[in-house]
C-alpha cells in the first residue's frame, strides 16, 4: 500500500464527478432542459436534477441535506454551483401536479398524482441512453404499487392498517418508465 500526503481537498464522493461528467458529455443535462423548457442559467430543469441526483449519491435522505450535510463535497464538482433545499424544494413545486381522487364502486377514495410529462422525459432519457429500444418488441412490462410507510401529514390509511404512501409503479425490463 503507497501512503500520499495531499493538501488539496479530498471528498469521500470523488466518484460522484465521474458520473456528473458521464452525464453531461452524453447531453442528458441539455435534453433534460430542451424537453421541460427554457428557464434562467441558474434555475433550468437540469440543475434541479443533478442537485437531487447528486444529493442522492452521496446518501442525503431530503433537500434539506444538500444544505445542511452535503454542501462541501459537492461543491467539488466542477462547473456546479450548489444550491439551497429552498431551490431544490422551489423548482420541485413547479413540476408538481394536482392530484386527482377516484371513487371505487365500494365507495374507496382513491387519490392519484399523475405527472405525464415527468413520466415522458423519463421514457425518452431511456431511449436516448439506449436503455430501451423502440424497435424491440418483446420487452416485459411489470406495474406494481408499493407501500412506504409514513407518519406525514399527507399519508393515508391503507389496508395493511398503517399510513403511508401507494405509488404505482411500472418497469419494462426492470427499468422504472412510469411512477
Amino acid at each position: 500500500m503507497k501512503v500520499t500526503y495531499s493538501t488539496a481537498n479530498i471528498s469521500a464522493f470523488g466518484g460522484l464527478n465521474f458520473t456528473d461528467k458521464l452525464l453531461k458529455d452524453n447531453n442528458i443535462f441539455a435534453f433534460i432542459d430542451n424537453y421541460l423548457g427554457d428557464r434562467g442559467l441558474l434555475a433550468q430543469y437540469s440543475y434541479l436534477f443533478r442537485s437531487y441526483l447528486s444529493l442522492t449519491l452521496c446518501g442525503g435522505a431530503c433537500a434539506e441535506d444538500i444544505t445542511e450535510h452535503l454542501r462541501k463535497d459537492l461543491q467539488q464538482i466542477p462547473e456546479f454551483k450548489v444550491c439551497s433545499a429552498d431551490t431544490l424544494l422551489r423548482m420541485q413545486k413547479e413540476l408538481a401536479t394536482d392530484k386527482e381522487t377516484y371513487d371505487s364502486k365500494s365507495g374507496v377514495s382513491h387519490e392519484f398524482n399523475i405527472n405525464l410529462n415527468l413520466n415522458e422525459l423519463m421514457v425518452n432519457l431511456l431511449v436516448l441512453t439506449g436503455q430501451l429500444n423502440s424497435k424491440k418488441q418483446d420487452y416485459i412490462f411489470d406495474y406494481d404499487n408499493q407501500f412506504i410507510l409514513t407518519g406525514k401529514y399527507d399519508s393515508k390509511r391503507s389496508y395493511k392498517k398503517a399510513d403511508g404512501y401507494f405509488p404505482g409503479i411500472a418497469s419494462i425490463d426492470n427499468i422504472p418508465v412510469y411512477i
